[in-house]
């Protein structure tokens, strides 16, 4: 009897569409697409501009694991001092829209009026699910969503 009970449920249950994933949701996607890009920074170095003012150069291999593209991606830009806490922290945006999937390309970014001291660290950390605040900041989230 309870198997009976269980099979009708079972029936009910697929009849109705339960089964069918959920819509993703175009923020969604576009989470879901930022994860798949591994950056690695290759090296940085202080550079100055012609007002003489401190510009972070960067050379970073982006891969895109996934199939699918962005034209950006937005990552959080970390320079820590030697006590381990953030001096800078910011959002800094790279332009990947000649990477080709599947295959790490090398990009340089140059970040003014951020100086790197002796001593301290730079990191790029990728959000995971950046906040509703930073979704609106983010150019990747711009088109489409929500």
């Amino acid at each position: 009897m309870l198997g009976m009970a269980l099979v009708g449920l079972v029936a009910v249950g697929a009849a109705s569409g339960c089964n069918e994933p959920r819509k993703e949701k175009p923020w969604e996607r576009i989470t879901r697409l930022r994860l798949h890009y591994q950056v690695s920074p290759n090296f940085f170095e202080m550079q100055k501009d012609r007002d003489g003012k401190p510009v972070l150069a960067m050379d970073l291999t982006v891969t895109n694991t996934g199939k699918e593209t962005l034209d950006q991606v937005t990552m959080v830009l970390h320079v820590l001092a030697p006590d381990g806490k953030d001096r800078v922290r910011m959002p800094l945006t790279l332009d990947i829209s000649h990477l080709v999937p599947g295959v790490a390309g090398k990009i340089l970014v140059s970040v003014p009026g951020v100086e790197v001291r002796q001593g301290e660290e730079v990191t790029l950390q990728m959000e995971g699910q950046p906040s509703k605040a930073d979704i609106a900041k983010y150019p990747e989230y711009r088109t489409g969503v929500n």
